[in-house]
């Protein structure tokens, strides 16, 4: 065998070398074992919702390809992630009278009161009253709890993005009022705002942030949420809420707040 090799070395080395190729493409191009062997690891990009009109179909908020490239790349930048959840408690309200409740879990001290010792008796004078007049008792004032309460409420719906939830306005009358989200939703965004705005619900895009009130970032895109109200705003004007994309003025998701 190695004599005929030898003999016609020429023409069997570059068919060895095409059969080792091919046999080299078999094992690991058609077959692919060495895929047993390695890990399977992903590093997608950021994902951007559907563009176009939400399913509310308002008019005006159309998202454009370009506008979705630029929120995805926005969001890469800021490393944000795509659900952003919270879970806050009910606001605290210290009312006037909020120092008259206990504590949860912390029992009322007794009042301390002073007794006369079994074997001493009051001596009879001519002043003591008759048994059947009894002596008028002071009675302590009552103070009262203040109660929260919700002052206005409305529902979530979509824009320019799939929003659901309820805004509530909560207030204890003492003016001091909170603005709470509860099984609230949307998809997640760069710059994402929080606005009470005196535009309407329908309104085109661009008008929500001409005469508003910002209440400040978007503490996450899913869970309970609370954000103080600026005392003494009417909120018959600023009426509407509404989830706020500043960077590229584009509205998630709104709530109309009606009192009651």
């Amino acid at each position: 065998m190695r004599s005929w090799i030898g003999r016609h070395w020429r023409w069997a080395l570059p068919a060895g070398v095409v059969l080792a190729g091919v046999g080299a493409w078999l094992v690991f191009g058609f077959f692919a074992f060495q895929t047993y062997f390695q890990d399977d690891e992903v590093d997608e990009a950021l994902p951007f919702f559907t563009a176009g009109p939400a399913p509310s179909g308002i008019e005006g908020d159309e998202t454009t390809e370009d506008m979705a490239k630029a929120m995805n790349e926005a969001m890469a930048e800021d490393d944000m992630p795509m659900v952003d959840e919270v879970d806050e408690p009910m606001p605290d309200m210290p009312g006037p009278a909020t120092s008259q409740v206990p504590k949860p879990g912390v029992e009322p001290a007794e009042p301390a009161t002073e007794t006369q010792p079994a074997e001493e008796t009051q001596p009879a004078t001519e002043e003591t009253q008759p048994a059947d007049e009894t002596q008028p008792t002071e009675t302590e004032p009552v103070t009262t709890q203040p109660q929260i309460i919700v002052e206005a409420s409305g529902s979530f719906i979509d824009r320019s993005h799939p929003t659901e939830g309820s805004a509530v306005v909560l207030g204890d009358g003492s003016g001091q009022r909170f603005l709470r989200f509860e099984d609230f939703r949307t998809d997640n965004g760069p710059d994402l705002n929080v606005y009470l705005s005196a535009a309407p619900t329908d309104a085109p895009a661009g008008q929500f942030d001409d005469d508003f009130v910002d209440l400040g970032d978007l503490k996450g895109n899913v869970g309970s949420q609370n954000y103080e109200i600026p005392a003494g705003l009417d909120l018959d004007h600023y009426s509407t809420v509404a989830i706020w994309c500043v960077r590229f003025g584009v509205v998630f998701g709104v709530a109309e707040l009606t009192a009651g």
